[in-house]
């Protein structure tokens, strides 16, 4: 009989998109994150699937591939031909051909990237960063309305002018940090 997760995985497939406890399912191990990772990096053509081993063993033992040992390489070839693609694949996010060996994400990864944006402990989310923002733009407003020095010398448009830049500022910082935390950012042509 199969597990309660298998029967998830497998209706999460039948359907358009993955469910978000999917979703959160398949992030939680950092293996299949790396997965999805060298594949967005590779996605305009099915990867082989000793490229991805190498990939992602080089990746769980902080060394460059040409340092990986025989029983590295080994226990990710493992890992990922028993669990970790099956599981994926279930899901709907790729599409592996043990026949061929060769790998390729599918339409759905979209929703599984959508969550990986990470916050770092020591960081603020960018949520409350914005509400934090426009907090202080309310404040600034507020004080100028009721002539608080120096802001009730300032005018409005200035004031305003002030508070947009601060919005686009941030807005631009926001969107090159989610660029680069998106599946695929940053990993080399090998």
């Amino acid at each position: 009989m199969p597990s309660p997760l298998r029967r998830t995985l497998r209706s999460a497939a039948a359907k358009e998109s993955v469910p978000r406890e999917t979703v959160f399912e398949i992030l939680r191990n950092e293996r299949r994150r790396h997965v999805l990772r060298y594949l967005k990096a590779h996605a305009d053509r099915p990867v082989a699937f000793d490229d991805l081993v190498e990939y992602v063993a080089a990746r769980e033992n902080d060394v460059p591939p040409a340092e990986l040992t025989a029983t590295q390489r080994k226990r990710v070839y493992s890992g990922l031909t028993q669990t970790h693609l099956p599981m994926l694949e279930e899901c709907g996010v790729i599409r592996y051909d043990p026949g061929t060996g060769r790998v390729a994400l599918t339409g759905k990864v979209r929703r599984v990237e959508f969550y990986l944006e990470p916050v770092p402990e020591s960081r603020l989310p960018w949520s409350y960063y914005f509400l934090g923002l426009s907090l202080v733009g309310v404040a600034l407003l507020g004080m100028k309305a009721l002539g608080v020095p120096p802001f009730g010398s300032v005018s409005v448009a200035v004031l305003l002018g002030l508070i947009v830049l601060a919005f686009l500022l941030s807005s631009t910082v926001y969107v090159r940090a989610t660029n680069r935390n998106r599946l695929g950012a940053g990993l080399e042509e090998e």
